[in-house]
């Protein structure tokens, strides 16, 4: 159309105009990642256009796949098995996924994901690992499992950044806190055996949760940040048991 192969390059004036367009008419008033790589991205992907299928990655274990599908031949073998599979774009878009409507958890930190595999294997309810800020794939795979029936649970950092990655996931596809409201919080900074570092402080900066609007107040008033990892054993105990 433009005559140019590189009349789209990120640096190119038409190319900036067109992602304010997508940003106006397709991304809507949500947070958009705080990389400038990674904003381009998701801006071209809620237009339709994948800008590398292969680069863009997302974890998963245990996904919910439904014979007649390109992705449960793929990952259908490693759930029976209960080992984590790391899908690319390519893999997710090549055809539309097929998914059985179930519950499914999502977490901030592959560590999670991880220690689920070990600790339940193939009994583990389907969990998707969007390791930091969600990837394009992480979009596109939480979006097609929304859009098939599942309930969406997400478990992130108790940080301003855990706070950051979940309002921008939540913009982009419905999911209901796991142990992750103000509440959850307290008790976590309340009961030092679950691991709270009193010894770190959150800086002063303010974030609200889209989800909760007593979490960021919270969370300043402890100071306090709980990464995954600190409340580890106790998110695997009640990922087992159904509990939210």
């Amino acid at each position: 159309t433009t005559g140019d192969a590189h009349a789209l390059d990120p640096d190119r004036p038409l190319a900036t105009l067109v992602r304010s367009a997508i940003r106006s008419c397709w991304w809507g008033s949500g947070p958009l990642p705080e990389s400038a790589a990674a904003q381009r991205r998701m801006l071209w992907y809620a237009a339709g256009v994948l800008l590398d299928e292969l680069s863009s990655t997302v974890l998963a274990l245990n996904l919910p796949t439904l014979p007649g599908c390109r992705l449960h031949r793929l990952a259908g073998p490693a759930a029976v098995a209960g080992e984590p599979v790391v899908l690319t774009l390519r893999q997710l878009a090549r055809d539309e996924p097929l998914f059985a409507a179930a519950p499914v958890y999502a977490c901030e930190n592959p560590t999670v994901l991880a220690a689920a595999a070990d600790r339940f294997g193939p009994a583990c309810p389907p969990l998707v690992c969007v390791a930091g800020q969600p990837t394009t794939a992480a979009l596109r795979l939480l979006t097609v499992l929304t859009g098939s029936g599942a309930t969406l649970y997400y478990h992130g950092d108790f940080d301003w950044g855990g706070l950051r990655i979940a309002n921008l996931l939540h913009a982009r596809v419905p999911w209901q806190p796991w142990r992750y409201r103000a509440d959850d919080y307290r008790a976590v900074v309340a009961d030092r055996t679950a691991g709270a570092d009193t010894a770190r402080r959150l800086p002063d900066t303010r974030v609200e949760a889209a989800w909760d609007p007593q979490l960021g107040a919270a969370m300043r008033e402890a100071g306090v940040p709980v990464e995954e990892e600190l409340v580890l054993d106790e998110l695997l105990d009640e990922l087992i048991a159904g509990d939210r």
